[in-house]
């Protein structure tokens, strides 16, 4: 885990590679600042500080059809942070202090 300081965490998602994926990149990049994405053979991690925001109607908008936040299970390997909250508008990935 990166620790800027004290108060700076990054929070993460380890996602599988294909085409929603790229969407869900495309809308974490278009609705949160200052994202870092990382590709590799294995996966793509992504990378933001503090808090990562990931709103269904932007990743339904990037994907060009429905898309359900529950879907994220189907492409997430790890992730870390804390679930802040997650309906079916948007999911909140954050540290406890932010």
């Amino acid at each position: 885990m990166a620790i800027i300081d004290e108060r700076n965490r990054y929070v993460a998602l380890d996602l599988n590679n294909g085409e929603v994926t790229e969407a869900i990149i495309e809308a974490i990049e278009l609705d949160n600042e200052n994202v870092v994405v990382t590709r590799l053979p294995e996966k793509i991690k992504v990378e933001v500080l503090n808090k990562l925001v990931i709103n269904r109607e932007t990743v339904e908008d990037c994907l060009d059809g429905n898309w359900q936040t529950k879907d994220l299970q189907i492409v997430v390997q790890s992730y870390y942070g804390f679930l802040g909250d997650w309906d079916e508008d948007h999911i909140i990935l954050q540290w406890d202090s932010v």
